[in-house]
């Protein structure tokens, strides 16, 4: 008997979770780089300014963290935005080596824009599910994108 004839039979790919939610990640990534384009924005841009929005002025390297960029990519990202007057970066003032960015009322203004036009994206995506099917989905992967403990 071969190596190949003892080993079980492995599950087929579609069975997998994980591959399930990368093909699906993969499709939405693209569906809102998509959308966002339209608007002007880029995924990231649309994170940073939404981030900035619920948390209010945040450190750059806290911000990077928490839009999950490498610190250094975000540079680029917020270079964009602020040409664009969407966001301002200043030197805090109790650590000058570190930027404060502060989203402005321009980058309120271009998160709304991104905004609808994720919404009207995410009603043709999701669509076919039920609410209690979104919800679900929103508390699964809330589990899994928590920080480990």
């Amino acid at each position: 008997m071969t190596a190949i004839e003892a080993t079980p039979p492995s599950r087929p790919l579609s069975g997998r979770i994980g591959y399930g939610l990368v093909k699906a990640a993969l499709r939405v990534r693209q569906s809102y780089t998509d959308a966002l384009s339209e608007v002007g924005l880029l995924p990231n841009h649309h994170a940073i300014l939404s981030t900035l929005h619920e948390l209010g002025p945040c450190h750059q390297k806290e911000l990077a963290s928490r839009v999950v960029v490498d610190p250094g990519d975000i540079v680029a990202y917020l270079d964009t935005l602020q040409e664009s007057g969407c966001v301002v970066r200043e030197r805090d003032r109790t650590d000058r080596r570190r930027q404060v960015v502060t989203v402005t009322d321009t980058g309120i203004a271009k998160l709304r824009e991104g905004d609808a036009a994720l919404d009207a994206l995410e009603a043709i995506i999701f669509g076919g599910l039920t609410e209690r099917d979104r919800q679900s989905l929103t508390e699964g992967l809330a589990k899994l994108t928590r920080p480990s403990e």
